[in-house]
């Protein structure tokens, strides 16, 4: 691989970790609307172990936007301590680890640990996120919610 290629391929990655960066930041302030612009328009979540009325598979920004919306408005504060973000081989794809940490607008707490694998397109958007977390304890989320 040529010098300029492997430059062409380290400031892929670097942007696109960046991305996940403010990815992070963004929903830690519970900024919907500025976080959505991180994806790509015909972009995919890929959640295969969710509880029920979590869907599986989000196609679409605007599904994504309204999935998210709903979601954020259940908390009163988020963060997201100790993530870790991994460039791959591929300057397209990374992984990221990170532990959520909320307080509920109905009072109590949500904490898990997830892990997921983010490509991104060639202008640097999500294309597709696949995520993998424990499903119960967003189960015992709801029902305290319910």
């Amino acid at each position: 691989m040529s010098h300029s290629a492997e430059t062409t391929r380290e400031t892929v990655r670097a942007r696109n970790t960046a991305t996940l960066h403010r990815y992070f930041r963004l929903l830690a302030d519970l900024d919907i609307d500025a976080w959505i612009e991180l994806w790509a328009p015909d972009c995919e979540v890929i959640a295969p172990y969710t509880p029920g009325g979590v869907p599986a598979v989000i196609n679409g920004r605007d599904r994504l936007h309204g999935f998210y919306a709903g979601e954020a408005a259940k908390y009163t504060r988020l963060r997201y301590p100790g993530t870790e973000i991994w460039s791959l081989h591929d300057p397209h794809r990374a992984v990221a680890r990170w532990f959520p940490r909320a307080e509920l607008v109905g009072g109590g707490t949500y904490r898990n640990e997830n892990v997921g694998l983010f490509e991104f397109d060639d202008d640097g958007r999500i294309r597709r996120f696949t995520e993998y977390f424990n499903p119960l304890p967003l189960r015992d989320q709801d029902r305290r919610a319910s």
